[in-house]
């Protein structure tokens, strides 16, 4: 028995040995292949990149060079762009890039997006996204079929400079089960006019649309925002609610504290935190009293913001050094007394 058991080892041994070889081979192979398919791009961005500079940054035609010859050195132009688009915000070499793209790349994404696979058309429409390439009609006819969630993004960011006059439709019908990470890298990539047309359509977004929608009006901190966001203050939903002071907080304006008063008890610690923050930018004088009910407020992550939004003020220390000795509020007294300890910080 120990014989036959040692014999049958030694086979289950060299079967996998024999495995690994050939594991091996494959991955050499394939490695080889590679390498292959990639020295055309290599060569290719060896030859032109110095040619490509000289034509980004000078008045000159495209030199013949330029022009790519097969797949590989499509690629090599793609990277070459991708660079320049990520690096360089200078509109004259947006101009040639969408110019080159238009002429020599357009019939090769056109054939992309014909393609059975999809790892292909999204390639296809990520390109033509990128390079702004002329294509409405052919990627219309994507309308009816059963498109993914990530080739409806990419035509929206298409139809985001190829169909404006529809875009809120194509938004509306193409947005279905986005999640809020992805509506916010399509409005992050779409222009003030679009941002200001979808103000008039947001309650007809899903939630997850609004919400990221109002993060990245907070993000872009222009006042020109402030009416729609402060018309969202008075939305039913709470979420809503929040996102918005959140929003009014990054831009730093509080034109009427008037609108903002109900925060300051409002049954939700969220927004009574939102309006510790938002106070900070009014002057302490006009703020003094509802600061008072923050700093008594139930929550600690309510009472150490507003300590530590009225410590950041010029007069802020003094206050606070009035507000311990005022206060019957021990939790709020340490609190204050935590920031004086601390100088501010």
């Amino acid at each position: 028995m120990m014989y036959l058991s040692i014999e049958l080892l030694i086979r289950i041994i060299v079967v996998l040995v024999v495995l690994l070889i050939c594991f091996g081979i494959y991955v050499a192979i394939n490695g080889l292949r590679e390498n292959y398919r990639n020295k055309g791009k290599t060569t290719y961005l060896d030859a032109e990149q110095e040619n490509w500079y000289t034509y980004f940054s000078s008045a000159g035609e495209i030199s013949e060079s330029l022009i790519p010859k097969t797949t590989r050195e499509i690629q090599g132009v793609e990277e070459i762009f991708i660079s320049y688009l990520k690096n360089v915000s200078d509109p004259t070499i947006k101009e040639k890039i969408n110019q080159f793209s238009n002429k020599y790349l357009r019939e090769h994404y056109l054939t992309l997006l014909r393609s059975k696979k999809w790892s292909i058309r999204i390639n296809g429409l990520k390109r033509i996204a990128n390079f702004e390439i002329e294509c409405l009609e052919e990627c219309q006819k994507f309308k009816g079929k059963n498109t993914s969630k990530e080739e409806n993004f990419q035509l929206l960011k298409i139809f985001s400079f190829l169909n404006r006059e529809n875009f809120e439709d194509e938004l509306l019908n193409r947005s279905t089960g986005f999640s809020e990470y992805e509506f916010k890298k399509l409005f992050v990539s779409i222009d003030e006019e679009l941002l200001g047309r979808i103000i008039t359509n947001i309650e007809d977004l899903p939630k997850a649309g609004q919400y990221a929608f109002i993060d990245i009006l907070g993000s872009k901190r222009d006042m020109k925002y402030l009416d729609f966001l402060e018309s969202q203050l008075l939305n039913e939903h709470q979420e809503i609610r929040i996102r918005t002071l959140k929003a009014i907080h990054s831009i730093g304006v509080v034109r009427e504290l008037e609108k903002y008063i109900d925060f300051v008890k409002s049954p939700f610690w969220e927004e009574r935190l939102m309006m510790a923050k938002l106070l900070g930018n009014l002057p302490l004088n006009e703020t003094a009293s509802h600061f008072r009910v923050l700093l008594e407020d139930e929550s600690w992550w309510v009472r150490s913001q507003a300590a530590k939004t009225i410590g950041k003020d010029k007069d802020g220390l003094d206050y606070l050094k009035n507000f311990s000795k005022t206060t019957g509020d021990k939790y709020a007294m340490e609190m204050a007394n935590e920031i004086l300890l601390n100088g501010g910080n």
